[in-house]
């Protein structure tokens, strides 16, 4: 269960308040035996509540858990190479072990483990462990880790998890999480997290690269659309432009690397007034005790409300930036801007309406329909937080 702090910070304060010891005792409870139709009173019950000390043995085969060749002591033996037709349950496997459906383990698994459906180990793995839907450990994890939807470890992870839906680490990964939705780390990250849509780790050492990452801190680069670092790099910013005489855009992520989203408006003389809106990213190298340096390339279209046509201005910005407090900063610079348009469209906005930029260059693609316009420009404003 997931249960955010009375602070009600994000992610970093969100406690994992699982218990490996009762998920595991709950395994061998006597509710349990319902699921594996016994009950308390049958002599596979009395075994593991019983005994404390395991069995080794060199090899097992069950049909189903206590249906097989360790029978009613399945669950107090330790086996090097276990197959398990439908499904297993034992104390712990010392090398290999396969399963049909899945593989149930009191304790630890080395080496290697496949499951059709799941893998579930009341302690760790070292090794390759493969599901078609599920792994799940209840202890530190070393090596590969493939599931066709989920893997989740409830201590630290060093290796490599690769999944459709999600990776989860209650500690600390070492290594690489992979997958095509999302990853989510409880603690630190060394490493990198790559997935679709989402990242999400306290301390980062590594990258992040997801269209949305979340970092309480990063010592690298996260990449994405939208990079949340709690302790990185977050300004808003009003300006103007020689298009656009008023423009708001936030900034976040790291000052090495962050995301830009922006939109603006421009009053017209007539009815109708011009907007503009868009994407870019930047860096903020500092280069005084005061003053940094502002690298950043966006994209936005220019537009009086309606998308019919494409109408991009595409800018390539360089400028400088003095923090006069803390929490308020000042830049201006120059732009290199190009335009791309469809010239078919009869209504787009005038670019210039109250500056007059000299354009360099203006060419016209008439079998797509399309023209350009290159201008240099430049930008000032302030920046808060």
């Amino acid at each position: 269960m997931l249960v955010s702090s009375a602070k009600g910070q994000l992610f970093q304060n969100i406690l994992l308040r699982l218990d490996p010891q009762r998920i595991l005792n709950a395994m061998d409870s006597t509710d349990s035996w319902k699921f594996w139709k016994l009950n308390k009173d049958t002599d596979q019950a009395k075994n593991i509540e019983n005994l404390k000390d395991t069995i080794h043995r060199d090899f097992q085969v069950s049909f189903l858990p206590f249906l097989g060749t360790n029978r009613k002591l399945s669950g107090n033996v330790v086996n090097d190479y276990s197959l398990n037709i439908l499904g297993g349950y034992s104390a712990g496997t010392e090398k290999a072990e396969l399963g049909g459906l899945f593989n149930l383990n009191r304790g630890n698994v080395g080496k290697f483990q496949a499951a059709g459906l799941f893998n579930f180990n009341g302690g760790g793995i070292q090794g390759v462990q493969l599901a078609g839907l599920l792994n799940m450990n209840l202890r530190e994890s070393k090596g590969l880790q493939t599931a066709g939807l989920v893997n989740f470890n409830l201590r630290d992870v060093d290796g490599v998890q690769l999944s459709t839906i999600l990776n989860s680490t209650g500690g600390n990964l070492h290594g690489l999480q992979a997958s095509v939705l999302a990853n989510y780390t409880h603690r630190d990250v060394e490493g990198t997290q790559l997935a679709l849509l989402f990242n999400g780790a306290r301390k980062v050492k590594g990258s992040q690269i997801a269209l949305f990452n979340y970092s309480d801190s990063i010592q690298g680069i996260p990449f994405g659309l939208i990079s949340i670092v709690k302790k990185g790099y977050h300004k808003i910013e009003l300006s103007a432009d020689e298009v656009m005489p008023l423009n708001v855009s936030l900034r976040t992520g790291t000052r090495s690397f962050y995301n830009i989203l922006l939109g603006g408006i421009r009053p017209d003389d007539t009815n109708v007034n011009t907007y503009t809106f868009g994407y870019g990213i930047g860096s903020s190298p500092r280069l005084g005790k005061k003053t940094y340096l502002n690298v950043e390339l966006s994209s936005q279209q220019l537009t009086r409300g309606n998308l019919a046509a494409i109408n991009l201005i595409t800018r390539f910005y360089l400028g400088f930036e003095y923090q006069i407090t803390r929490y308020v900063g000042v830049f201006a610079g120059p732009s290199i801007n190009w335009r791309l348009y469809d010239e078919s469209y009869d209504f787009h906005p005038e670019t210039f309406t109250y500056t007059s930029p000299k354009l360099l260059s203006e060419h016209s693609f008439a079998a797509n329909n399309l023209a350009d316009q290159f201008w240099i420009g430049g930008r000032f404003g302030v920046r808060f937080f």
